[in-house]
């Protein structure tokens, strides 16, 4: 998996942690190919997804958008673990950039993920030490 050669320690980490939980990590799967503007994707049937081509055919940094990705789904799978209920941080405290909150209305725009759900993990997206706390509280 190409992908593994831009992460971070922390996403490592967080990866390893995944696997603790039986995720299947997979890349460039056929959704990746049939949405190319689908960076990532984990569900509740224990997958989760990098689609690293489409990261690369953005334009974007590669490694900045591979970890930020990882962290991302990752947050969705604490979701998931969570029963998809949000951790209920207060709106407040995840205050989001102009480009986080444009691409939070656009990924409510393709997915059917609830609008709290979706904040949280696009305020943690850039926060791993985030991540593995949720990790940990809600699969562990």
């Amino acid at each position: 998996m190409e992908f593994l050669l831009y992460l971070t320690p922390e996403a490592r980490e967080i990866l390893d942690l995944l696997y603790k939980k039986n995720y299947i990590v997979k890349e460039n799967i056929e959704l990746c190919k049939k949405h190319k503007e689908f960076f990532g994707y984990a569900d509740s049937r224990k997958k989760f997804v990098i689609c690293t081509d489409n990261i690369k055919k953005s334009g974007h940094d590669v490694k900045f958008y591979i970890n930020e990705t990882v962290y991302h789904e990752s947050v969705h799978v604490a979701h998931y673990c969570n029963g998809f209920n949000p951790f209920g941080i207060s709106l407040n405290k995840m205050r989001l950039s102009d480009d986080k909150l444009y691409s939070l209305n656009n990924s409510l725009r393709l997915s059917n993920t609830k609008r709290r759900i979706e904040h949280e993990a696009y305020w943690m997206e850039d926060k791993p030490n985030e991540v593995k706390y949720v990790l940990k509280k809600y699969c562990f």
